[in-house]
């Protein structure tokens, strides 16, 4: 058994920091005034469906103790062992439709077998449909009198307002870092675990507030009934603090040796996307002890904005240290000079090019390059398409228009067009953009337009995002994308 379900809280003294919730539910079982609809919302781990257990064992408990289960009636004991009938859990995400919810308000006309409430938990309630919450509706309504409802949910604003207003409403907050301490170390002398504090203090910062992550990754790092932080830097491959100081300070004085640095974490085959998570919590410490100390931040925010940025694109990036590369390139702020460029072949990031493909200082207008009605073959246009249509192809063969605009040397139109296929782009967007009329000077893409679809299509924010994402690809970055 996992360490997050051994140690799930079984009474309301083990819930962690929701203090308000648990005094709130604990009085109402006390002075026997509980309500027939509940509530719990917000955070994603923050304890929502253990204190709905709790709650539903305490009100069927035969001898609570201030609105705590006693945990030794035969009720706790039958709920412990999952042998409690009367109380059923439902996860609305796999019981979404209308005949779920119609099947609960059948079988909650029947008494319960066994306790004096026969108790509904319904989890992640907004993932109900329209019908399904409109039959719920009804009985939250007109609910039998040995019926109660408990819903939870992380995302409130998908409940209709219907339901919200029938319920006793919670909102559950994220837990404290203190409290994720204390609960660390109940969990490690229970489990006769050695922790140092500075495991904590990497357990705890890299679990985001949330309960269940934190002891997740403690049950990973564990090792020999020990935990202590240099066995975690060698098993997550984690980089030295003061690498990190190092690389943080060249980019701040916008030093392109920090590339060297960055090389040299991948040649030592260093888990690259943790260093920069790690850049990030360590900027943002030293940007709050800046602004403490009342100094400048700008440089530390603009790092600090550019990096979280990057680290949000590898989520769909086909090569992560690519990606992390185009951060740092950013932060240089000289993409167009000759010693960022010597440095970047000098570590083999990127192969050298000839003098007419280097990266230029100053903007380079060409001669007008055109795409000729040739140059898409119905072939082309098929794939594109991913049907055979000859009728389409004779309409719109001769509506191809020469693109008349000034093109940089390093900027291709079918070059681009491919990138987007590589990056999974749907045929609708290449097709807009094949058929548009582009021009390009290396500071904005514009992108004329023929009709409304074509508009909709590329100012989608998926496909802007895919855009950018094709001209980094390319090594063109800080580009503005416009429509006309």
């Amino acid at each position: 058994m996992s360490l997050y379900l051994k140690y799930r809280p079984a009474d309301f003294k083990n819930l962690v920091w929701q203090s308000f919730v648990k005094d709130t539910l604990q009085k109402a079982i006390k002075d026997d005034k509980t309500v027939w609809a509940y509530l719990f919302c917000w955070p994603r781990w923050t304890g929502k469906t253990s204190s709905a257990r709790i709650f539903a064992k305490a009100i069927n408990c035969e001898n609570p103790i201030n609105g705590n289960p006693c945990l030794e009636c035969s009720i706790c004991r039958d709920f412990a062992d999952e042998r409690l009938i009367d109380i059923i859990e439902i996860d609305a995400a796999s019981n979404t439709w209308v005949d779920n919810i119609r099947e609960i308000i059948e079988k909650a006309q029947f008494q319960p077998s066994k306790t004096k409430y026969k108790i509904y938990i319904i989890d992640e309630v907004h993932m109900l449909s329209k019908w399904a919450f409109n039959a719920l509706l009804k009985i939250l309504e007109e609910p039998p009198s040995h019926v109660k409802f408990i819903l939870a949910t992380t995302e409130t604003h998908k409940v209709p307002e219907t339901i919200i207003s029938r319920c006793q409403r919670y909102d559950f907050k994220r837990i404290s870092n203190n409290d994720i301490k204390e609960r660390l170390e109940y969990i490690a002398n229970a489990e006769w675990i050695k922790i140092d504090e500075k495991s904590i203090e990497y357990i705890i910062k890299n679990s985001a507030g949330w309960l269940r992550n934190a002891i997740s990754l403690f049950e990973q790092l564990i090792f020999d009934s020990e935990l202590n932080y240099e066995n975690i830097v060698k098993k997550l491959e984690i980089v030295d603090e003061d690498i990190i100081s190092t690389f943080l300070e060249k980019l701040l004085n916008k030093d392109s040796s920090v590339i060297e640095i960055f090389d040299k974490n991948i040649d030592d085959w260093k888990n690259i996307k943790l260093f920069f998570k790690e850049l990030i919590y360590f900027t943002k410490a030293k940007t709050l002890n800046e602004i403490r100390l009342s100094n400048d931040v700008t440089k530390y925010i603009e790092v600090l904005d550019t990096l979280d940025e990057t680290y949000s694109k590898t989520r769909n990036s086909l090569d992560e240290n690519t990606t992390f590369l185009i951060g740092i390139l950013k932060l240089l702020n000289s993409y167009n000079t000759k010693k960022v460029v010597e440095t970047i072949q000098a570590n083999n990031i990127i192969p050298a090019q000839s003098n007419s493909n280097n990266i230029q200082q100053n903007k380079v207008e060409t001669p007008v390059k055109k795409v000729e009605e040739s140059s898409i073959s119905h072939d082309d246009l098929s794939d594109i398409f991913g049907w055979e249509d000859d009728v389409f192809w004779e309409n719109t063969q001769n509506k191809v228009e020469e693109k008349s605009s000034a093109w940089n040397v390093n900027f291709d139109l079918n070059t681009f067009i491919d990138k987007l296929k590589k990056n999974w782009a749907k045929w609708w967007l290449t097709m807009a953009i094949r058929w548009a009329n582009v021009s390009f000077n290396w500071t904005n893409l514009v992108i004329g337009v023929h009709n409304k679809i074509s508009k909709w299509q590329i100012e989608n924010v998926e496909n802007m995002n895919l855009m950018t994402k094709s001209l980094s690809d390319m090594w063109i970055e800080n580009i503005n994308i416009k429509l006309n």
